[in-house]
C-alpha cells in the first residue's frame, strides 16, 4: 500500500469491510464510530479509494438490488483483500508497539 494518510485511509476501509459489506456512507460512519470520532473519511477521499481498491482486486462492488430510492453500491472484501488486511493489521500492530515503547521511554 502507499504511505501516509492514504495508506491509513485504505486500512480503515479494509477494516470497515472486514466487519461486513457496506456502502460508502456506512464505511465512513463505521470509521468515525469505532474511532470515537478521532478518525474520519471524507466522501471526496473515500470514493476514489474504493475505486482504487476495486481496481487492485481488494474489494468488489455491486449495486444494491433491494435499495429503495437512490442506487447505492455495496462493497465487500475479496479473498485478496482479506490477505492485504491481515498484512496491514500486522504492520499497524508493529507500529503501535514501537510507539508504546517510545512513549514509555524516559528522557
Amino acid at each position: 500500500m502507499s504511505d501516509g494518510k492514504q495508506s491509513r485511509a485504505l486500512f480503515f476501509v479494509l477494516l470497515a469491510l472486514d466487519a461486513g459489506a457496506k456502502h460508502g456512507y456506512e464505511i465512513s460512519s463505521w470509521v468515525g464510530e469505532k474511532s470515537g470520532g478521532f478518525f474520519g473519511l471524507s466522501f471526496g477521499a473515500l470514493y476514489p479509494l474504493l475505486h482504487k481498491l476495486e481496481r487492485d482486486g481488494l474489494v468488489r462492488g455491486a449495486w444494491d438490488p433491494k435499495g429503495s430510492g437512490r442506487p447505492r453500491k455495496i462493497y465487500a472484501l475479496t479473498p485478496k483483500g482479506k490477505v492485504a488486511l491481515a498484512d496491514e493489521r500486522s504492520n499497524y500492530r508493529e507500529h503501535a508497539a514501537a510507539f508504546a515503547r517510545l512513549l514509555g521511554a524516559k528522557a
